[in-house]
């Protein structure tokens, strides 16, 4: 279990991350997501302990971070944003000093596992500067994957990797979220509803969310949207957000027609739908849907939409 507890981390006057506490338990994929800026890279260099937090305690597997460094990190696997690496060695040499570092042992059979997880057999003998930035961030993944950690960090995992590609690599953390611990940033946020069994929301240097996909659906929204798209009507503006089980109504100008996204309690589409005929609104759409990840995310990394 990767444990965070009450972590803060400055730069002279900047606070990028702030009291920020959550656990992510043996056998979970979690994604971490957050605007740019947010604190999601700082918190992940904290974990791995390539940053000291300025006030609070991490835990790998029970283990201080701060006080064994070395012996936390030999349980981590960590891609790195960018997935920095020298340039001038082959994808072999690179993997093989990697190896050296971690004094992994089962070299042979430990090397072609990784080159066959992260689909690297076309260039294992090319040079890293030669490759696609596809490439250059399989050869990240394989270098966190070559010590058989317990705890895997991946900082924006697909990153650079075109469509076939990140489906290879989703299939892959999924397979490897059956026996590891996981962790994973993305901007990607049909990412994290594809792969994550957990969410972290952070925004502003603070933790403002955290569950399943479901528990943040009912905790901070609702359990449904629904879009309606009539003739501009201001006695059914009014009236909407007046409805009972509705929560939130946001709206959008379309020329002479309003776009409602109201979100409610259950499904309110027949009520929507009275309501118009009730006002003489002319209705030209009116679909129900449930509330996506992204419905979440946009909710809570709003300005004045943050609670």
């Amino acid at each position: 279990m990767i444990s965070v507890q009450n972590v803060t981390k400055c730069f002279g006057q900047l606070t990028a991350v702030n009291n920020v506490s959550f656990e992510v338990k043996q056998g979970e994929i979690v994604g971490f997501l957050g605007p740019n800026g947010a604190g999601k890279t700082t918190t992940m260099r904290m974990i791995t302990g390539y940053f000291q937090p300025d006030a609070g305690s991490i835990f790998v597997d029970g283990i201080d971070v701060s006080l064994n460094p070395l012996k936390s990190k030999a349980l981590l696997g960590y891609l790195p944003e960018n997935s920095p690496m020298y340039e001038d060695m082959t994808v072999k040499e690179f993997l093989s000093f990697i190896m050296d570092i971690r004094e992994v042992e089962q070299r042979k059979q430990r090397l072609a596992y990784v080159i066959a997880a992260a689909g690297l057999e076309s260039v294992f003998n090319r040079f890293i500067w030669e490759l696609s930035k596809g490439f250059h961030q399989r050869v990240g993944i394989a270098q966190a994957l070559i010590s058989d950690p317990r705890f895997l960090v991946l900082d924006e995992p697909t990153a650079g990797l075109d469509p076939n590609q990140i489906l290879e690599i989703r299939a892959l953390i999924k397979e490897l979220g059956k026996e590891k611990t996981i962790i994973l940033s993305t901007h990607i946020l049909q990412e994290a509803e594809a792969l994550a069994e957990k969410i972290l929301i952070i925004d502003n240097s603070k933790l403002i969310a955290q569950g399943s996909k479901e528990e943040l659906k009912g905790k901070l929204l609702s359990s449904n949207s629904t879009k309606a798209v009539l003739r501009k009507d201001d006695d059914f503006s009014k009236k909407i957000g007046e409805m009972k089980g509705v929560s939130e109504v946001k709206t959008r100008s379309l020329d002479e027609y309003t776009e409602y996204m109201i979100f409610s309690k259950g499904d309110v589409s027949e009520e929507v739908f009275e309501l118009a005929a009730k006002t003489g609104a002319v209705l030209k759409e009116l679909t129900a849907e449930s509330v996506s990840l992204e419905d979440i995310f946009v909710k809570l990394t709003s300005k004045g939409e943050k609670k």
